[in-house]
């Protein structure tokens, strides 16, 4: 009984948070008027994603590591 209730009460703080939040986030662009005039040029503004790094494995090249170290490192002389 005890654990219905405590559940009913993280839902309903749930649901008030989220009813909150979501008024809030609607209201910032009235609270901060002056942020928008500060913005130089904003549809310039491009949003790029960068190439991935390939991983060692992927590549296949000499450098790629060993998939098991079979022997120890050679100890420099």
């Amino acid at each position: 009984m005890v654990l219905r209730l405590l559940l009913a009460a993280l839902v309903v703080a749930n649901l008030g948070y989220w009813l909150w939040s979501r008024g809030a986030s609607t209201e910032s662009a009235d609270r901060e008027p002056q942020r928008l005039g500060q913005q130089i040029r904003p549809e310039l503004l491009e949003v790029r994603r960068t190439p991935a790094a390939p991983t060692p494995a992927a590549s296949g090249g000499a450098d790629a590591a060993p998939s098991s170290p079979s022997a120890p490192p050679a100890a420099a002389p």
